[in-house]
């Protein structure tokens, strides 16, 4: 329990920072945030050669992400026929598009070159690499009150989820996965976690009215935040691991503490968190 609580103090003070530094800092610790994420992915596939590879090339798209504009302004400055085009982005819009093909490619080649064949955890791997990294991505590019909404849903939920199911838990949701994981946790953090996060952004301004259709997102978000967290148990399931990693006492590795805010987050910065 000493564990947990200490794993607790330790998340919510890197969440603190993450809030309270300014952006240029707060990217950093979500690029920091990545890397330990894509090395414990490699890690519990056995494919830890593909690390560096994976950083890499996380860290291209990552910086091209949280610079876009200033690199797009370069780009329509240097090559004036294209700037229409660079200036509506669709430059950057079809380089996301791409990535899941570059990243395939680029890690498939690695993936000969080293084990001379294709490992038979290689595109569960890939699968969770593109996705953290739009994930990852859509993080960094919030704007802190939407940071601060992602955290509130994504916490409540999973802690009332994990309440409820405990003393109210009587039916599995999916046992060959997540044997814990009950019916009544699922429905019970769901509404908490909506009733939470309707609150926060009452609080934080971030709608203009209290419409039904508010709850309705806010109860699917909370739904996908608990999607991503079986999500991730069918990839610890796949490769017979308990955790991602130990990094973070009582609490398993960084993709264990960020697997429902992978999911979440790219949904919040589409409906309104853009920066």
């Amino acid at each position: 329990m000493k564990s947990r609580i200490l794993g607790a103090l330790i998340v919510f003070f890197y969440a603190l920072l993450m809030y309270l530094l300014p952006y240029n800092y707060y990217h950093a610790l979500v690029y920091l945030l990545g890397v330990f994420i894509i090395a414990e992915l490699f890690t519990v596939s056995s494919q830890e050669e593909l690390t560096f590879w994976g950083i890499l090339l996380f860290s291209g798209v990552f910086y091209l992400a949280v610079n876009y504009s200033v690199i797009l302004g370069a780009l329509s400055y240097y090559y004036s026929t294209y700037s229409l085009v660079f200036h509506k982005a669709l430059f950057f819009s079809y380089l996301l598009l791409l990535i899941p093909v570059i990243f395939s490619i680029f890690l498939l080649v690695a993936s000969l070159i080293y084990y001379g064949k294709i490992k038979e955890g290689f595109f569960p791997s890939l699968f969770f690499f593109v996705y953290s990294t739009f994930g990852l991505i859509s993080l960094a590019k919030l704007t802190k009150p939407y940071f601060l909404l992602l955290l509130a849903l994504v916490w409540s939920t999973d802690t009332f989820a994990y309440l409820v199911g405990r003393y109210f838990g009587r039916r599995k949701v999916v046992p060959s996965i997540s044997p814990k994981k009950t019916l009544e946790g699922f429905i019970g953090g769901s509404l908490f976690g909506t009733i939470t996060s309707i609150t926060v952004s009452h609080y934080l301004n971030l709608f203009n009215s209290l419409s039904p259709s508010l709850f309705l997102l806010f109860f699917l978000l909370t739904l996908v935040s608990q999607l991503g967290d079986l999500l991730e148990s069918g990839l610890k399931r796949l490769f017979s691991v308990k955790d991602s990693g130990s990094l973070i006492p009582g609490h398993g590795g960084v993709l264990d503490r960020l697997d429902s805010t992978l999911t979440v987050a790219p949904i919040i910065f589409v409906v309104g968190g853009l920066s």
